[in-house]
């Protein structure tokens, strides 16, 4: 039976590459909240920059309602600015996790063909062993024969 001497360090890259999986999951669904938050903040900001330009064309708002639309649309700029730096971030973080999962997995790969080489070997050596003792036999078997005709003969 074939036992891999790298077999504690191919388990532990194998956890190691599922854990930065995991991580990688964690910052995408991360990347996917910020967007849509930030896409949220979008549709209220296009809601209101709407709702401030219809009630000035009716002529219905007082100049104090005017800064009070500037007043939130500008804090949602600035959540926007906020969201959007945050995005970015995060962005930078998969990038370094998705590098950082593809060594680890060229890592693991790297144990993986050398454990499948080893096993390759192995194979080898048992199949030429079992022909070996075959080879044997077969002489073993034509040699009794030989000497059974050789004895019958006389």
């Amino acid at each position: 039976m074939y036992i891999f001497k790298l077999q504690a360090v191919l388990d532990h890259r194998q956890f190691t590459e599922e854990r930065l999986e995991k991580e990688l999951a964690d910052i995408r669904g991360r990347i996917m909240a910020e967007r849509q938050q930030l896409q949220s903040l979008q549709r209220k900001e296009m809601k209101s920059a709407e709702a401030l330009k219809q009630e000035q064309a009716e002529g219905g708002l007082s100049s104090d309602g005017v800064l009070a639309y500037q007043a939130y649309l500008k804090r949602l700029s600035e959540q926007m600015v906020r969201h959007q730096s945050r995005l970015r971030e995060i962005q930078a973080c998969e990038a370094d996790a998705q590098r950082e999962l593809i060594e680890a997995m060229k890592r693991r790969q790297i144990l993986e063909k050398l454990k499948q080489q080893g096993l390759d070997r192995y194979n080898q050596a048992v199949q030429k062993t079992e022909r070996n003792w075959i080879d044997e036999i077969a002489v073993n078997r034509y040699a009794r024969q030989t000497i059974q005709k050789s004895g019958e003969g006389q």
